[in-house]
């Protein structure tokens, strides 16, 4: 098994997916935004958002959705790497077996480490403590991640 991967990648990596999955979304909301703003300063007693903001918005939304189901369960499930761990040379893999974990388990992760971070920050910061450097999520699914 290569040796266990630190915390600062991990979070880095973390960074790199959350750029990626975030732009689409955030595009729709700056568009949203600019035409929020330049429809009270045309029309102030019109307060409903342009039919095509909305539009953008809601594709921007599904976008970030399909990337980060692409990204983070998809191609991390089949290859151990999201763009953000193939860049700063992680990979995620079955405790047992070393190998990637298959979309389903990759997918059960994410959804637990949404629930866990959500109910509790601490599920991120406790690779900082455990011996094996894993969070709850990775605990739970038997997973580690390992420098590549």
């Amino acid at each position: 098994m290569p040796p266990l991967a630190d915390w600062l990648p991990r979070v880095g990596a973390s960074l790199i997916d959350g750029l990626i999955t975030g732009v689409p979304i955030l595009i729709g909301y700056g568009v949203m935004i600019g035409a929020a703003i330049s429809q009270s300063a045309n029309d102030s007693s019109n307060d409903a958002p342009p039919a095509f903001a909305l539009i953008l918005l809601l594709v921007g939304m599904l976008a970030s959705l399909g990337l980060g189901l692409w990204n983070r369960v998809f191609r991390q499930g089949r290859t151990g790497q999201s763009v953000g761990k193939s860049v700063l040379h992680l990979r995620l893999v079955d405790s047992r077996t070393g190998q990637p974990i298959g979309a389903g388990r990759a997918f059960l992760r994410e959804f637990l480490s949404g629930v866990f971070n959500n109910a509790c920050f601490f599920d991120s910061l406790w690779p900082l403590w455990d011996d094996q450097k894993q969070t709850w999520h990775d605990k739970v699914v038997n997973t580690y991640v390992v420098r590549t």
